[in-house]
């Protein structure tokens, strides 16, 4: 197979082992082992024993094709369009993420979706879906929502750019979605709560880590919460609240919790949050970015902590 454009500029040297291509990508080992075996794509280097070892050109071919499939194309039509582009002489080059984020701004701002669809492929092609998680996706929504506060984003403007991030973020959930995880976690935001891109990523980066996630979004009352909570036996409860009222909202929720037959470790986490809360009998915060969250809920639920030990 010829060389992609989007692949050019990455390494061909084996370094990376199956285990390690899964977690970087989210895409389990037996798929694309059976694209190997079907297109002749991805190409690892095998070992003297047999263990097959993978680029940083196959890695990102991966993530290509993962993401090509995740937008509806069938893999062996991802894989004819990998070809296709493949016929072509250009070369790419990383888009800093600087450059990344005003592209994605201006499209989101102009209401243009098939641009910012461009400028999303371009950055989950280069690099690893966290890193564009963290370093594209979250700035340019900060730099949107100071636009809307400071009245240079209309709210047309700001629910375009949130509807369309929201589809791209929970198609990636399908993608990654797992039925029999390490545990159970339900996301949802807090009573009153609309904002759900930061939880969103956070689910993104649970199911990346093979948990279970059911995911509820916006806005969802304590009585339904407490219902799906019961129903799915969940393991823990992870609330997001972006001000100090939703903040208020989500520490009666966690009381509601509390009372259930079998409570779930409960976190709390977004920008509602005091600085400097603690643990207590209800709740435990969540501090950091999506990804440190993530790994402070994985060592929650690794050791079984409840917020009653945690206080």
């Amino acid at each position: 197979m010829r060389k992609h454009p989007i692949a050019s500029s990455h390494s061909s040297a084996p370094r990376y082992n199956t285990k390690a291509v899964v977690r970087d990508t989210g895409v389990p080992a037996d798929t694309f082992r059976a694209w190997e075996r079907r297109y002749g794509v991805p190409m690892p280097h095998r070992t003297p024993g047999g263990q097959r070892l993978y680029s940083e050109r196959d890695v990102v071919v991966i993530r290509w094709l993962r993401d090509r499939t995740a937008e509806g194309l069938t893999i062996s039509q991802a894989v004819r369009l990998l070809e296709s582009d493949a016929a072509t002489e250009t070369t790419a080059q990383p888009v800093a993420w600087p450059e990344l984020e005003r592209q994605l701004v201006e499209a989101l701002l102009g209401l243009d979706a098939p641009r910012a669809e461009a400028v999303m492929s371009e950055a989950f092609a280069h690099y690893p879906l966290d890193d564009v998680c963290l370093k594209l996706i979250q700035p340019a929504f900060v730099a949107i929502g100071v636009g809307w506060h400071s009245g240079s984003v209309s709210i047309g403007q700001e629910h375009f750019a949130t509807q369309f991030m929201r589809r791209r973020l929970q198609a990636l959930l399908g993608v990654y979605d797992v039925v029999d995880g390490h545990a159970t976690i339900v996301a949802a935001c807090a009573p009153g709560e609309q904002h759900d891109m930061g939880l969103l990523i956070l689910a993104l980066m649970l199911v990346r880590r093979a948990y279970r996630v059911i995911y509820l979004g916006p806005d969802v009352p304590s009585d339904g919460l407490a219902q799906v909570v019961e129903q799915v036996d969940a393991d823990l409860v992870c609330l997001s609240a972006a001000s100090e009222t939703t903040f208020d909202a989500a520490n009666v929720v966690a009381r509601v919790l509390k009372a259930a037959a079998r409570p779930p470790v409960v976190v709390i986490g977004g920008q509602g949050v005091p600085q400097g809360t603690s643990a207590n009998e209800l709740y435990i915060p969540l501090k950091g970015d999506a990804i440190e969250t993530a790994e402070q809920i994985g060592a929650l639920l690794a050791t079984g902590t409840s917020t009653d030990e945690k206080e």
